[in-house]
């Protein structure tokens, strides 16, 4: 197993420091494996003059080996079937030093000092590696990604009653780190800007100021219209440093429909790439809420409790999570990234007009495919995800002077 281990991360762990974690293992598996020869001279003719030492070094490597996967088992607060041998390795390790011991192995190496120091150096080497590797490098290194939305200059079209909108999103990796996208959002919607001279009631602006941290008590902004939305990228999509999932669009505004404020609001949710790799599967694992093959589209199953009401629509992706080495994989839990795309069914009371919908991205890590058992923040907070929400506003009247210009 731990050839296995080693060969794996040597070449494909996420991070540099767990491919240096591979080699490592690769070495100690040899070592093992001579130790393992060795035992058959020692326990038999003793032709060999150290193989005391090789089945001695041998058993000081697998315990130095063996302490890096239970420690790192240890730190994740998981459990998997392989604490059981972690555990049993290290009853082993005590009970083959036990039986060394009473063999007088000592005697028979060579400055036992200066070997017993060796093991003892190499296990903290080994163990500082693992520290530096697994946990510091990943958390130490920012993510670098410049997230903004933007108005374009607007136009009218021929006879005055559209105006054409355009927007920008910039999402871009800037930085050293691979992500990968979980999801990716954006939306437009007008809102109509209705005065009353009696304002809002108390439980309306208690309730924005509460929400949204402003109100503004004699204008009401509801019902909303959704003027547009989409994706920036594909659930699953990988973004090098330096790529660009920037997008361009056009929404199409009404002049004589009520509107008076246009906001364009957009979400993008990624995991570092050297904290965990989403499934090549990601993107082919969409899912419906409505029956693709009916011509009214009908619904057919609910999303959780968490992400939203019983009658709302909604798509979703979802994708094992690998960890940044085998090493992680062997120790914890199987998790599942899971991005809902939500399309609220209109209820009375909601802020959006009727037949019209309010789309919304809502992204988790869990234990199963489905999303039901939802991690807590802080078990999610090792992969890094990381979800951002950017949003700019303009009033109708200041798009259509900029269009006049």
């Amino acid at each position: 197993m731990l050839f296995y281990v080693g060969t794996t991360d040597a070449f494909n762990a996420l991070a540099y420091g767990g491919r240096i974690i591979g080699v490592t293992f690769i070495a100690a598996a040899l070592v093992e494996t001579a130790a393992t020869v060795a035992v058959c001279d020692y326990w038999g003719k003793r032709a060999l003059r150290y193989s005391g030492a090789a089945v001695l070094l041998g058993v000081g490597t697998v315990m130095v080996t063996n302490l890096m996967f239970l420690i790192t088992q240890i730190q994740g607060w998981e459990y998997t079937p392989f604490l059981l041998l972690w555990v049993a390795l290290a009853l082993w390790v005590g009970w083959s030093l036990w039986a060394l011991t009473r063999q007088k192995v000592w005697q028979e190496i060579p400055h036992p000092k200066g070997i017993a120091l060796s093991v003892v150096v190499s296990g903290v080497i080994g163990l500082a590696s693992l520290a530096y590797s697994q946990m510091y490098i990943p958390y130490s290194t920012p993510v670098e990604i410049p997230f903004n939305v933007s108005f374009g200059d607007s136009t009218l079209n021929a006879d005055g009653t559209v105006l054409h909108v355009p927007a920008h999103v910039e999402f871009r990796n800037s930085g050293s780190v691979r992500i990968y996208v979980v999801g990716t959002l954006w939306t437009v919607n007008g809102y109509p800007t209705t005065f009353t001279v009696k304002g809002t009631g108390a439980n309306v602006w208690k309730s924005e100021l509460w929400n949204d941290a402003e109100t503004v008590r004699h204008v009401i902004y509801s019902p909303s219209q959704m003027l547009g939305t989409g994706r920036l990228a594909d659930p699953g999509s990988w973004a090098d440093p330096g790529d660009d999932y920037s997008s361009d669009f056009v929404v199409d505004v009404p002049l004589r429909s009520g509107l008076g404020r246009i906001e364009v609001v957009a979400q993008a949710s990624f995991v570092r790439a050297d904290r965990g790799k989403l499934g090549n599967n990601y993107g082919d694992s969409g899912e419906t809420s409505w029956n693709t093959e009916s011509e009214n589209a009908e619904h057919i199953r609910s999303a959780p409790s968490w992400v939203a009401r019983p009658e709302d629509d909604f798509y979703r992706y979802h994708s094992k999570i690998y960890h940044s080495s085998e090493m992680l994989n062997l120790t914890h839990s199987t998790d599942y990234a899971t991005a809902w795309w939500i399309l609220p069914t209109w209820h009375e009371g909601d802020l959006f007009a009727k037949g019209d919908t309010e789309p919304d991205l809502k992204v988790s890590i869990s234990r199963d495919p489905e999303g039901e058992e939802r991690l807590s923040d802080p078990e999610q907070e090792p992969y890094g995800m990381k979800t951002e929400t950017r949003w700019t506003e303009r009033t109708v009247d200041q798009l259509l002077k900029a269009a006049k210009k």
